[in-house]
């Protein structure tokens, strides 16, 4: 095991030693924050996946019991809606903190990296900028470099293979299967919060409803004609 420590220890320092001085420890803790972003996504989405039916039935029953106490207000049935928005409430705070726990599986190689920049520049104080009597210790420089890089892939790994699908199917696990009723709603009552097909085609916006208006014209024009060409009727 202590060998595989020190090869481990010899790759994270490597990027250290590329550039001199403060500019070399700026560039291998910015490193160090890459691999900590990146084996922290990585577990996420592998979690994810693993627990992906449980993660959307959670969301699918905090959807549905939500829309249940919604309809219920509609229907002015008090104490259906309590019933139903008490669960609603108990699935949202299932979903909630399982969602939580799964942002927390992303950290866990924070408390390593910093663990091995202890043993590497525990007692040293590093200057943030050249030339300024303000120095910070190894905690501060890994996570603000922590922080800026995780802002910046979240913006660009929907476009990154596994993460990008990743991504996706976590989108269409947090909308569910039903559509969520929002509380504007409820004074449009339960037809119109039923509508599920806004594209069915009116009497007037049937491609055959002029056709049918065009016949019916015709139709009268040709009554009145006829009336008007049969002059020994009258």
């Amino acid at each position: 095991m202590e060998q595989y420590y020190i090869y481990l220890d010899y790759f994270l320092i490597w990027p250290y030693r590329l550039l001199p001085g403060l500019a070399g420890f700026w560039l291998g803790t910015a490193v160090l924050a890459i691999w900590c972003v990146l084996l922290g996504e990585l577990s996420m989405g592998a979690i994810f996946l693993w627990n992906r039916e449980h993660y959307a039935e959670q969301t699918n029953e905090m959807v549905r019991m939500h829309n249940l106490s919604v309809r219920a207000i509609q229907a002015k049935d008090k104490k259906s809606y309590k019933a139903a928005n008490s669960f609603a409430n108990e699935h949202f705070g299932k979903a909630f903190f399982a969602q939580a726990a799964l942002f927390a599986v992303s950290l866990w190689p924070v408390p390593f990296a910093l663990a091995w920049l202890a043993e590497r520049f525990g007692t040293i104080d590093i200057p943030v900028v050249p030339g300024l009597d303000w120095a910070m210790g190894y905690p501060f420089f890994l996570i603000l470099l922590y922080i800026i890089e995780r802002i910046l892939f979240s913006r660009i790994k929907g476009r990154l293979p596994f993460f990008g699908p990743v991504a996706e199917l976590q989108r269409q696990t947090g909308r569910g299967k039903e559509r969520m009723i929002g509380w504007g709603e409820v004074n449009a009552g339960p037809v119109a919060a039923s509508k599920s097909d806004d594209n069915v085609d009116t009497p007037q916006d049937s491609p055959n409803a002029k056709d049918a208006t065009d016949t019916k014209g015709a139709t009268d024009g040709g009554g009145e004609t006829g009336k008007e060409t049969n002059p020994e009727t009258n």
